[in-house]
């Protein structure tokens, strides 16, 4: 499947891809697992035989996004952060579905393929949304989840201002990445801007929105004529930006960490956490200050710390996976 809107368009991912990588301060390898949707790239550090960490990015994201985590945290565990397949990086351009059980089906080949019964797991956005849907569907193979910002939980604010003003304005990358950045931003301002303070973020997510096809990475339009599908495309809108059923969300049983920054663009951070925590009574939520949509990119030392602690919580916590071991 093609999913970039020309060679160079491609090109310049794959350049930014390289200068993040480069810069990652730690022994990182490349490792790949074998799927039903192809092989998937990933960027491993840490001991060989650590406790894993997935490490999920959301649509349009890339494996380098996590090179704060792939920093910080590999001295304790097996950081593992992932090219979803179908999205921009180094993964066959094969999407699973973000309506069905494809990316369950997909992790639990991911774990099978790198000989792992289980795995600690979670993303960003809508990468948090899959760790979610992990957790729930496949608890024997899921140690944790943890979420930051993640799709699912509330119904969310469409970012209209900034797709008709920032987006739609048919700006170059540049002035796009300058855009998606919260410079200076202030809680009075939070609606003004995409809410990041991470540059790498804003970077990818502004050339990845001229030059990557979004559509056809969620499977909403035909490859052949190019044309989205209204049906198809309505459907992904209510997946990303609709709550699930209560129900299905109380059946997320393993030790969960849900993680906000206080200038969430979405949602109101604040009264979603506390929905959350009533319906889901085990989890554990945290609202990071000076932190946007995604505050693990915009504060990766706070909430590194506040990973490693709930991942320490979690081994001694009971999970329908039995007994856990470092």
């Amino acid at each position: 499947m093609q999913l970039y809107k020309t060679p160079e368009g491609r090109q310049k991912i794959i350049d930014w891809y390289e200068t993040a990588l480069a810069r990652i301060d730690a022994n990182v390898q490349s490792v790949w697992a074998d799927t039903r949707f192809g092989r998937t790239h990933m960027l491993a550090a840490g001991p060989a035989n650590g406790e894993p960490l997935f490490f999920l990015p959301g649509v349009a994201g890339a494996a380098p996004l996590f090179r704060r985590q792939l920093e910080g945290l590999s001295e304790r565990f097996r950081v593992y952060a992932v090219d979803l397949p179908g999205q921009p990086g180094r993964s066959d351009p094969c999407p699973p579905s973000f309506l069905d059980n494809s990316f369950v089906d997909w992790f639990c080949d991911v774990l099978d393929s790198l000989g792992l019964e289980s795995a600690h797991v979670g993303g960003q956005s809508a990468g948090g949304g899959i760790a979610m849907k992990i957790g729930i569907e496949a608890p024997d193979r899921t140690r944790s989840v943890f979420m930051f910002g993640p799709t699912g939980l509330a119904r969310a604010h469409l970012p209209v201002k900034i797709w008709v003003t920032k987006v739609m304005a048919n700006r170059h990358a540049d002035a796009l990445e300058q855009d998606l950045t919260a410079k200076s931003i202030r809680p009075k301002r939070t609606g003004e801007s995409f809410g990041t303070y991470d540059r790498e973020l804003a970077r990818l997510m502004a050339l990845a929105t001229r030059n990557f096809r979004l559509d056809r990475a969620l499977g909403i339009s035909s490859e052949q004529t190019g044309r989205v599908h209204v049906g198809a495309g309505l459907r992904m809108l209510h997946k990303f930006f609709f709550a699930e059923k209560k129900a299905w969300l109380r059946q997320l049983k393993v030790p969960a960490l849900l993680v906000f920054g206080e200038h969430e663009l979405l949602v109101n951070p604040h009264k979603v956490a506390r929905q959350a925590q009533k319906l889901i009574p085990h989890l554990r939520v945290e609202v990071v200050k000076n932190a946007g949509h995604g505050a693990i990119f915009d504060q990766p030392e706070i909430v590194g710390a506040l990973l490693t602690d709930f991942i320490i919580s979690a081994r001694k916590s009971p999970s329908p996976a039995g007994p856990l071991h470092a």
